[in-house]
C-alpha cells in the first residue's frame, strides 16, 4: 500500500533539507542574517530532522505517524522553552548552543502544530487500511 503518511514524511524531509542548504547560503530569509536566526548547530538540527524523516519514511507508515506525533510533542518543547529562554530579548541561543530569535520560537510552535495534525491525519489513514 502506498501510505499517505511516507508521503508526508518525505515532504518534511524535504523541507528541513531546504531549510538547511538555504542557511547555507546568504539569503534573508534564514541564517546568520535572515528573518529566521540560526547558526550552524541550528542547521545540523534541521539537516538530521530530515535525515530522520527519510530514515522514517523509507521504514513505513507506521513508522512515519509515530515520528510525526513525537517529533511534534519535542518540537512544541523546543518553542516553549525558546520562549522561555528569550524572555524579552529579541535573540538567543537556545541551551546556550544553538541560535533563535522570537521568529524561530513562532515558527516552531507552528511547525510543531502542523507536524501533530499531520501525525493524527495519517494515523486516521492506518486505522481505516
Amino acid at each position: 500500500m502506498n501510505f499517505q503518511a511516507q508521503k508526508v514524511a518525505w515532504l518534511l524531509s524535504g523541507a528541513f533539507a531546504i531549510s538547511f542548504f538555504m542557511a547555507r547560503i546568504p539569503n534573508p530569509l534564514v541564517g546568520t542574517d535572515g528573518i529566521f536566526l540560526t547558526n550552524l548547530m541550528h542547521d545540523l538540527v534541521h539537516l538530521l530532522t530530515a535525515i530522520g524523516f527519510v530514515i522514517v519514511a523509507r521504514m513505513g507508515a507506521k513508522a512515519s505517524v509515530l515520528f510525526m506525533k513525537s517529533f511534534g510533542a519535542v518540537y512544541l518543547g523546543v518553542a516553549i522553552l525558546g520562549f522561555i529562554m528569550l524572555g524579552d530579548a529579541q535573540e538567543g541561543r537556545l541551551l546556550g548552543v544553538i541560535h533563535i530569535n522570537a521568529a524561530d520560537n513562532f515558527l516552531h510552535l507552528g511547525f510543531a502544530a502542523t507536524i501533530i495534525a499531520l501525525g493524527f491525519i495519517t494515523n486516521r489513514e492506518l486505522k481505516t487500511a
